[in-house]
């Protein structure tokens, strides 16, 4: 089971994302510069305030394009969104362990907020 995470991880990590390209360029000169478990992990916090700072500007943007019935049913789906994300990526941390686990959980929060930040922008400007 654990041979089959780490392969998996392995793989994931080494394949080229088009998701990744959605990270800043400060994420990647910081990623760059890391040379501790320590750094990585402040790379990926401030990675993820940006990731999240974009996704609260979108869901706002969205929130303001929706009637009311839409803007019910969005923000339903975001809180459940929210706590699939933290459990999720709780999980993660926890199921690597050691060092790896804080930059496990910590990437998967970023990641997460990322793409659901890139989701809603989507929604928001269709065909862009």
């Amino acid at each position: 089971m654990i041979k089959h995470y780490l392969t998996g991880l392995a793989l994931a990590c080494s394949l080229p994302s088009a998701m990744a390209d959605d990270n800043t360029a400060a994420y990647g000169q910081c990623m760059d510069k890391a040379s501790s478990t320590v750094a990585m992990s402040e790379c990926i916090k401030a990675e993820t305030q940006v990731q999240d700072q974009r996704l609260n500007r979108v869901y706002k943007q969205l929130m303001g394009k929706l009637d009311a019935g839409q803007q019910k049913r969005l923000r339903d789906v975001q809180r459940t969104w929210l706590a699939y994300r933290d459990g999720n990526c709780q999980f993660h941390g926890q199921a690597s362990g050691g060092t790896m686990a804080v930059l496990e959980g910590g990437t998967c929060l970023m990641d997460m907020t990322r793409d659901r930040a890139a989701e809603l922008e989507r929604v928001l400007s269709p065909g862009q």
